[in-house]
């Protein structure tokens, strides 16, 4: 599999040369917007897990690289620290094109950031996953990530008790996420907050405890999937 994943990802990378030389034949290259993206991240073994869905940094990351020389001078290109997601790419496109303004969307046009700073920018954004029985390696997962900290929970689906354990990371610190802080006496306040603000971040789409429908979680599993879905 991972061979095979590797193999994809090359073939990819040969496509994208393939536009972007054809575009500079054609002269439309500098004319032209190019996104670069990949889904969300393949675990291959990292925290010992396979498949993605989870909340954890491998499987959330996602590449996201943009070319456009209206965008920023062609000898200053930027890198943005600042939390950008998918659904952030539509209003941006629409707004360098000069369109009119998406609206009603959750996604924030990141074109203000990467040209001067956007002191407004998100701070927090929330990640929701449902358990699937055809991929059965990731239960349900309800997570909030600011700038600093990221918590998870794993609801079983019955609204009791969750079975598995909460997780809380600091990612300044713990980059890799390989300290659960959340049975840390000394980061009990931090838990609490982190609590709140997954809560704060569902009703930002709408979404409250008792309105949260998922399906029970019936156990992470080993089998691969049906052949016909691989």
């Amino acid at each position: 599999m991972t061979r095979a994943y590797w193999a994809t990802l090359l073939s990819v990378d040969e496509s994208v040369g393939r536009l972007l030389a054809y575009l500079e034949r054609c002269g439309e290259l500098d004319r032209t917007i190019v996104v670069f993206m990949s889904d969300n991240g393949l675990l291959d073994g990292e925290h010992g897990m396979v498949d993605k869905r989870t909340a954890h940094g491998p499987s959330i990351r996602i590449v996201q690289l943009v070319r456009y020389p209206g965008l920023t001078p062609p000898d200053r290109p930027r890198v943005v620290e600042e939390q950008v997601r998918t659904v952030d790419v539509a209003p941006s496109l629409v707004e360098l094109c000069g369109a009119l303004p998406l609206t009603n969307v959750h996604g924030l046009s990141w074109v203000r950031l990467v040209r001067e700073g956007d002191p407004a920018w998100r701070r927090s954004w929330f990640y929701t996953y449902n358990y699937e029985r055809q991929f059965p390696y990731t239960p349900n997962v309800r997570a909030v990530r600011t700038d600093r900290w990221k918590y998870i929970r794993y609801p079983h689906g019955d609204g009791g008790p969750d079975r598995h354990p909460d997780e809380l990371y600091d990612l300044r610190a713990d980059p890799d996420e390989r300290r659960n802080l959340a049975r840390d006496a000394a980061h009990a306040g931090t838990l609490e907050r982190m609590r709140h603000e997954l809560l704060r971040a569902m009703s930002d789409v709408g979404l409250t405890p008792e309105a949260d429908r998922m399906p029970l979680d019936a156990g992470v599993r080993r089998e691969l999937p049906d052949p016909k879905i691989r």
